[in-house]
């Protein structure tokens, strides 16, 4: 595997893998490269909201005994989530956020509000809410998490990178990067490109064209230019490949050529610097 700086912690969101025991979840993450995970706190998967207070602190255990860490949770923010956290020592939780039915604008407001309520109880438990941008529907993109989080305190409340839906948005990684960086707390590291379906047309007849998510070579998204922009400003916190495939057949291999390609990135960005 390429020499990469160990200050870098590589994580993977391991929402295609619910099957597995916390502990072979771990040698399988680590077998694979990472150092840390994103973990779903969702129905269904090794840690669930029911029992997230006594499970998410023992999976960190578990998973610390394959030299894995929890960087992150992708789950609700009520106070038991935050508590189960603050005693697992995971320093996130990852939300998007949706358009609500009153349209854009009123969920800006409304989100600003909720954040606010969050930024408090953040405080109390020590633990980071992280809003990831998402295409369509959500906050899409860097340039509209950026105008939701104005006035909101980076110290409670991070914001999420995101590399393919920022190239679906057509935008450059240090844009978008410079837009984040006072809140900036987790670099999420996949890629994607546009494919149109022929059929059916949307409901106001439209061509359609969707997102293909797909390995890093083939996509949209431009990582060598964000870890050489991340190397170049020193970001520590955790890069997350999100192991997001349309096409999931091989799903280990994808994602171990990409750890492997992202961390070859990250050496060259840091020998750059270096000199």
């Amino acid at each position: 595997m390429p020499h990469d700086d160990p200050t870098t912690t590589w994580s993977v969101f391991t929402k295609p893998w619910r099957e597995p025991q916390v502990g072979a979840l771990g040698e399988l993450v680590a077998g694979m490269g990472f150092d840390a995970v994103e973990l779903p706190v969702r129905p269904g998967y090794q840690v669930t909201p029911d029992e997230v207070s006594t499970a998410l602190p023992a999976a960190a255990r578990e998973l610390a005994r394959s030299g894995v860490r929890v960087a992150s949770i992708a789950s609700g923010t009520d106070e038991a989530t935050f508590a189960a956290c603050a005693d697992a020592g995971v320093p996130f939780i990852r939300i998007m956020v949706p358009i609500g039915v009153n349209g854009y604008a009123a969920t800006g407001t409304e989100i600003r509000r909720v954040l606010a309520g969050l930024s408090e109880r953040a405080e109390r438990y020590g633990v980071r809410v992280a809003v990831q941008p998402h295409y369509d529907d959500y906050i899409a993109d860097s340039s509209e998490l950026f105008a939701l989080l104005q006035d909101v305190d980076p110290r409670h409340v991070a914001a999420i990178w995101d590399s393919a839906h920022d190239a679906l948005a057509r935008k450059r990684p240090e844009h978008g990067l410079e837009l984040l960086w006072p809140w900036l707390g987790i670099v999420n590291l996949k890629s994607a490109y546009y494919e149109r379906v022929d059929e059916p047309a949307s409901a106001f007849g439209d061509p359609v064209w969707e997102p293909v998510f797909t390995d890093a070579r083939s996509g949209m998204a431009e990582w060598g230019r964000a870890l050489a922009y991340l190397a170049e400003r020193g970001f520590a916190g955790p890069i997350c490949l999100t192991a997001e495939y349309t096409d999931e057949s091989d799903l280990v291999a994808k994602v171990t050529r990409d750890l492997e390609y992202a961390q070859s990135l990250r050496a060259a960005a840091g020998a750059g610097v270096a000199r």
